[in-house]
Protein backbone atom coordinates (compact mmCIF):
# COMPACT_ATOMS: atom_id res chain seq x y z
CA UNK A 1 0.00 0.00 0.00
CA UNK A 2 1.24 3.32 -0.85
CA UNK A 3 -1.04 6.28 -0.87
CA UNK A 4 -1.13 10.38 -0.61
CA UNK A 5 -1.43 11.12 2.76
CA UNK A 6 -1.34 15.08 2.39
CA UNK A 7 -1.99 17.29 -0.65
CA UNK A 8 -0.06 20.12 0.83
CA UNK A 9 0.47 22.67 -1.46
CA UNK A 10 1.63 22.63 -5.33
CA UNK A 11 4.53 20.75 -5.60
CA UNK A 12 4.47 19.07 -2.12
CA UNK A 13 2.48 15.73 -1.82
CA UNK A 14 3.25 13.26 1.47
CA UNK A 15 2.66 9.66 0.66
CA UNK A 16 2.02 7.33 2.84
CA UNK A 17 2.03 3.22 3.68
CA UNK A 18 4.19 0.42 3.77
CA UNK A 19 7.46 1.95 3.66
CA UNK A 20 9.28 -0.40 0.96
CA UNK A 21 6.57 1.02 -1.01
CA UNK A 22 6.52 4.51 -0.34
CA UNK A 23 10.15 4.20 -1.22
CA UNK A 24 9.61 2.49 -5.09
CA UNK A 25 7.29 5.40 -5.44
CA UNK A 26 9.70 7.73 -4.54
CA UNK A 27 12.27 6.57 -6.84
CA UNK A 28 9.63 6.80 -9.65
CA UNK A 29 9.36 10.41 -8.91
CA UNK A 30 12.65 10.88 -8.72
CA UNK A 31 12.97 9.72 -11.71
CA UNK A 32 10.38 11.62 -13.25
CA UNK A 33 11.58 15.07 -12.26
CA UNK A 34 10.19 15.28 -8.93
CA UNK A 35 12.78 18.00 -7.48
CA UNK A 36 13.53 16.14 -3.76
CA UNK A 37 11.86 13.56 -1.61
CA UNK A 38 12.52 13.26 2.03
CA UNK A 39 11.34 10.32 4.19
CA UNK A 40 9.93 11.00 7.01
CA UNK A 41 10.28 9.57 10.27
CA UNK A 42 6.88 9.17 11.93
CA UNK A 43 5.31 6.64 13.90
CA UNK A 44 2.78 5.06 11.89
CA UNK A 45 1.46 5.60 8.36
CA UNK A 46 -1.22 8.13 9.07
CA UNK A 47 -3.61 9.28 6.61
CA UNK A 48 -3.72 5.60 4.93
CA UNK A 49 -5.70 2.70 4.92
CA UNK A 50 -2.98 0.84 7.75
CA UNK A 51 -4.66 2.81 10.19
CA UNK A 52 -7.99 0.83 10.20
CA UNK A 53 -7.24 -0.14 13.93
CA UNK A 54 -6.84 3.25 14.69
CA UNK A 55 -10.60 4.13 13.07
CA UNK A 56 -11.99 1.26 14.66
CA UNK A 57 -10.54 2.70 17.97
CA UNK A 58 -11.64 6.23 17.60
CA UNK A 59 -15.21 5.38 16.19
CA UNK A 60 -15.69 3.43 19.13
CA UNK A 61 -15.17 6.30 21.64
CA UNK A 62 -16.68 9.23 19.06
CA UNK A 63 -19.73 7.64 19.09
CA UNK A 64 -19.99 7.70 22.97
CA UNK A 65 -19.92 11.55 22.68
CA UNK A 66 -22.86 13.98 22.44
CA UNK A 67 -21.89 16.28 19.93
CA UNK A 68 -23.88 20.02 19.10
CA UNK A 69 -23.74 21.65 16.06
CA UNK A 70 -20.89 24.45 15.76
CA UNK A 71 -21.45 27.76 16.00
CA UNK A 72 -18.61 28.44 13.91
CA UNK A 73 -17.72 27.37 10.49
CA UNK A 74 -15.47 24.91 10.39
CA UNK A 75 -13.75 23.60 6.81
CA UNK A 76 -13.02 19.74 7.01
CA UNK A 77 -9.60 18.35 6.14
CA UNK A 78 -11.03 15.50 4.93
CA UNK A 79 -13.61 17.09 2.21
CA UNK A 80 -11.85 20.46 2.09
CA UNK A 81 -15.38 21.97 2.66
CA UNK A 82 -17.63 23.32 4.96
CA UNK A 83 -18.96 20.62 8.34
CA UNK A 84 -22.57 21.45 8.54
CA UNK A 85 -24.09 19.11 11.26
CA UNK A 86 -22.67 17.26 14.45
CA UNK A 87 -23.46 13.80 12.55
CA UNK A 88 -20.67 14.93 9.94
CA UNK A 89 -18.34 15.91 12.05
CA UNK A 90 -18.55 13.03 13.87
CA UNK A 91 -18.27 11.36 10.53
CA UNK A 92 -15.42 13.31 9.81
CA UNK A 93 -13.21 12.91 12.86
CA UNK A 94 -13.57 9.12 12.11
CA UNK A 95 -12.64 9.36 8.56
CA UNK A 96 -9.76 11.87 8.99
CA UNK A 97 -7.77 8.84 10.68
CA UNK A 98 -7.43 7.05 7.02
CA UNK A 99 -8.35 9.72 4.37
CA UNK A 100 -5.98 12.27 3.01
CA UNK A 101 -5.32 15.56 4.25
CA UNK A 102 -6.74 18.08 1.85
CA UNK A 103 -4.51 20.92 2.94
CA UNK A 104 -4.23 22.98 -0.32
CA UNK A 105 -7.86 22.52 -1.25
CA UNK A 106 -9.04 23.25 2.21
CA UNK A 107 -6.96 26.72 2.05
CA UNK A 108 -8.20 27.48 -1.27
CA UNK A 109 -11.77 26.88 -0.19
CA UNK A 110 -11.04 29.29 2.93
CA UNK A 111 -9.64 31.73 0.62
CA UNK A 112 -12.82 32.01 -1.99
CA UNK A 113 -14.88 32.65 1.06
CA UNK A 114 -12.88 35.76 1.60
CA UNK A 115 -10.65 34.60 4.73
CA UNK A 116 -7.93 37.17 4.17
CA UNK A 117 -5.84 36.27 7.54
CA UNK A 118 -4.02 33.11 8.42
CA UNK A 119 -3.19 32.90 12.02
CA UNK A 120 -0.81 29.62 13.08
CA UNK A 121 -0.62 29.31 16.91
CA UNK A 122 2.43 26.68 17.62
CA UNK A 123 5.77 26.25 17.45
CA UNK A 124 7.19 27.08 13.38
CA UNK A 125 5.51 28.19 10.77
CA UNK A 126 5.23 25.18 8.29
CA UNK A 127 1.67 25.85 7.75
CA UNK A 128 2.36 29.13 7.21
CA UNK A 129 4.55 28.51 4.59
CA UNK A 130 2.15 26.14 2.81
CA UNK A 131 -0.58 29.04 2.62
CA UNK A 132 2.21 31.72 1.18
CA UNK A 133 2.74 28.47 -1.27
CA UNK A 134 -0.92 28.11 -1.96
CA UNK A 135 -1.83 32.10 -1.84
CA UNK A 136 0.60 35.27 -1.40
CA UNK A 137 -2.29 38.10 -1.37
CA UNK A 138 -3.67 36.75 2.36
CA UNK A 139 -1.86 37.90 5.38
CA UNK A 140 -0.13 35.26 7.62
CA UNK A 141 0.63 35.64 11.45
CA UNK A 142 2.21 33.54 13.57
CA UNK A 143 1.48 33.30 17.60
CA UNK A 144 4.75 31.81 18.94
CA UNK A 145 4.91 33.52 22.46
CA UNK A 146 2.71 36.23 24.73
CA UNK A 147 4.37 38.74 22.74
CA UNK A 148 2.87 37.61 19.71
CA UNK A 149 -0.58 37.67 20.64
CA UNK A 150 -0.34 41.31 21.98
CA UNK A 151 0.96 42.15 18.86
CA UNK A 152 -1.45 40.80 17.01
CA UNK A 153 -3.55 43.07 14.45
CA UNK A 154 -6.87 41.61 13.14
Amino acid sequence: ICEIANDNCPGQVVLSGHSDQVAKISEICKKNGAKITIDLKVSAPFHCNLMSKATEIMKNEIEKLSFLDGQNQLISNVTADEIISKVELKKLLINQIESRVRWRESVQNMINKEVKQFIEIGPGKVLSGLVKRINRNVKIDTINSESDIKELKI
